[in-house]
């Protein structure tokens, strides 16, 4: 005669069911989240009385699942005592299982749905833009060539290299003699 499921492979179980019903994840990727066949794993939903393609009725949350992740956690902990590997390993399992879901589910709300196609650049829109960007390297080039020159007889008197502290990137770049 089968031993039947521990307390906390049926919670497993209820949890995968959960994440099945209220994500859409797949009872096979659940079973191999659990380590098993899907077969046991669907045998094991209809031997707690689930209908593996039913609807569930009102389903936690993400928080509300790790919340009672946590909760059994401290009770297997309480009064200083060692929960047994197979508890904690049981747990673990949740908790990867429910932060892989939780990663999938960003990843799809992530990407923006753009239905309209990109807008064209006409020529002269583009020729006009770089125009300005060019206009406005230039201008930052001789903002930062005049306060070089306005630099320049400070550092006249110090030798190069000597006594310097820091970066001297705040130089630019000057050749000697010039």
């Amino acid at each position: 005669m089968p031993t039947p499921p521990s307390s906390v492979a049926i919670e497993r179980t209820r949890v995968g069911y959960r994440l099945t019903s209220k994500y859409g994840v797949p009872h096979a990727n659940i079973a191999f989240l659990l380590g098993m066949k899907e077969k046991n794993y669907l045998t094991r939903l209809r031997q707690l009385g689930i209908n593996p393609n039913g609807d569930a009725a009102r389903l936690p949350g993400m928080e509300e699942i790790l919340a009672n992740i946590r909760a059994e956690l401290m009770r297997l902990t309480e009064g200083g005592k060692v929960p047994d590997k197979g508890a904690i390993d049981a747990l673990v399992s949740l908790a990867r299982a429910l932060k892989a879901v939780i990663d999938l589910e960003r990843e799809s709300t992530a990407r923006p749905v753009t239905d309209a196609d990109p807008v064209p650049v006409k020529p002269e829109e583009l020729r006009e833009a770089l125009a300005r960007i060019d206009r406005r390297i230039n201008e930052l080039a001789d903002l930062r060539a005049a306060e070089i020159i306005r630099r320049w007889p400070e550092r006249q008197n110090e030798r190069p290299f000597e006594g310097r502290t820091g970066d001297s990137a705040d130089q630019g770049v000057v050749s000697p003699g010039a």
